[in-house]
């Protein structure tokens, strides 16, 4: 059974600080980071991403079993966004996260899921 208040008091004081916090605070890059996190081939990239260190277009496409264009623009979503990073060797595109604090929010969300299933 859900626990839930059997009256209704509103804490002016409360709400009136957090919704002036609110009306101060922009939230437009927390919400490209949750579409960089919605979507499991993303994730995916993230995961090989934080395992490799650096990977190729071709070997990322083949681990999502998709083509080189559909990965090519989760990477350009990623990249664009600020999550990860490229650099061309002759022919070739390798792919990185873009620094460490991202590959500490990957290894920090990875650990939350496997923590997270383990109470389901």
């Amino acid at each position: 059974m859900e626990k839930v208040c059997q009256v209704t008091i509103v804490h002016k004081e409360k709400v009136n600080v957090i919704k002036k916090k609110l009306d101060q605070k922009d939230f437009s890059n927390l919400l490209v980071l949750g579409k960089c996190f919605s979507d499991s081939s993303r994730i995916k990239i993230f995961y090989a991403l934080e395992t490799y260190k650096e990977m190729c277009v071709c070997d990322l496409a083949e681990i999502l079993t998709a083509s080189v264009a559909t990965t090519s623009h989760h990477l350009r979503f990623l990249k664009k966004h600020g999550m990860a990073k490229s650099r061309q060797d002759g022919k070739v595109v390798y792919y990185s996260l873009a620094n460490e604090d991202i590959l500490s929010a990957i290894r920090v969300f990875l650990k939350l899921s496997e923590n997270l299933s383990m109470k389901s």
